[in-house]
């Protein structure tokens, strides 16, 4: 599974930090912010970010990681992107229906803007 090999690769603060590097842009700013405001570097802080979401992710939003790493000609890179982009915005467990989501680009679904996940525990 290709997901496993995300999660050993990049729980590695080194690995983490040289793939969002080669991830780059906006996405790449965004964390370096956050890992200053939390006051890790930017490796470590992915690292936590991907232990995060091995431990709270839904059975959907690893589905979706899957398949979305499965359409990419660089899967771990398209990996590691959904997985900080889930993470920044806290979407680990969510329900939400068929028209609040968009397949990307990048073959990763996204929540449509606007769009109100609702928790699945309360």
């Amino acid at each position: 599974m290709r997901t496993t090999e995300l999660f050993r690769s990049c729980a590695n603060e080194h690995v983490a930090a040289a793939a969002m590097a080669c991830i780059g842009g906006k996405l790449h700013k965004r964390v370096e912010v956050a890992a200053r405001d939390a006051g890790l570097s930017n490796g470590a802080y992915v690292a936590q970010l991907v232990a995060d979401y091995d431990r709270k992710a839904s059975p959907r939003r690893r589905k979706y990681l899957e398949k979305g790493m499965g359409s990419d000609p660089m899967p771990i890179l398209a990996g590691l992107r959904h997985v900080v982009e889930s993470a920044l915005e806290g979407e680990w467990d969510v329900a939400v229906s068929k028209s609040d989501i968009h397949w990307s680009c990048d073959g990763v679904p996204r929540l449509r803007e606007g769009a109100t996940p609702k928790p699945l525990y309360s």
